[in-house]
């Protein structure tokens, strides 16, 4: 089951991902340590749709 954690947990540099902020109650998508874009769980679905592969 290791290589499937790998498998999941490997990012590339130009991913986008998508994190929950306990502190600020609300969604972060961001690529590598930079925050691309905050808001709803909707919004940043929508966000990550649109601008996944720019």
């Amino acid at each position: 089951m290791n290589w499937l954690t790998k498998l999941f947990s490997k990012k590339s540099n130009n991913q986008l991902v998508m994190k929950f902020s306990k502190d600020d109650n609300t969604w972060l998508v961001m690529k590598e340590y930079s925050i691309m874009f905050i808001g709803s769980e909707t919004a940043c679905n929508t966000y990550m749709r649109n601008f996944a592969s720019k």
